[in-house]
């Protein structure tokens, strides 16, 4: 028997994705941040194992508003699994990236599972994908980003050498 209510949980759920995709829009990730435990564990398997709210925030809170990380824009849940009874969401997560002017979508997917503790928060999350597909997203997209680019900047000797921000 679960120590959750399913109502809660799922509703625990909709305001992570709610958050989520906010600070997806803003760049801001301390919102996200406040989402978990003081005690939580955030497993990234590129980035590491972070333990505590605050080495998470230290972590994310930098890195998704640096470059090419603050061009995610948007999250969308191509599905999601409820387990009621071990209190735990597990879910397809696909990140989408900025349009860089050629109106074509980039985007990539991972798996998350989360763990939840009650009180609208959660003390575990994991994510899980592929490093390569991820790398191939951002690839393409800078692609696209600089021929939308040398196409739109004017004649001269500094065309096209600036960094995207």
């Amino acid at each position: 028997m679960s120590k959750f209510p399913a109502e809660e949980l799922r509703e625990a759920y909709r305001r992570f994705a709610e958050v989520s995709d906010r600070c997806a829009e803003t760049a801001d990730y301390s919102p996200f941040v406040e989402l978990f435990t003081e005690d939580c564990i955030y497993v990234e398997h590129c980035f590491g194992e972070m333990h505590g709210r605050e080495a998470v925030r230290e972590w994310i809170v930098p890195l998704m508003k640096s470059f090419p990380n603050n061009q995610m824009v948007r999250y969308t849940h191509d599905w999601v699994f409820f387990d009621d009874e071990n209190a735990r969401v597990v879910f397809s997560a696909r990140t989408h990236m900025a349009d860089p002017g050629d109106g074509k979508s980039y985007s990539s997917t991972n798996w998350t599972l989360l763990d939840y503790a009650g009180d609208g928060l959660f003390s575990r999350e994991e994510d899980i994908y592929n490093p390569t597909n991820f790398g191939n997203l951002i690839q393409q997209w800078l692609e696209a980003d600089q021929r939308f680019r040398s196409t739109t900047q004017p004649e001269g000797p500094a065309a096209g050498t600036d960094e995207p921000e």
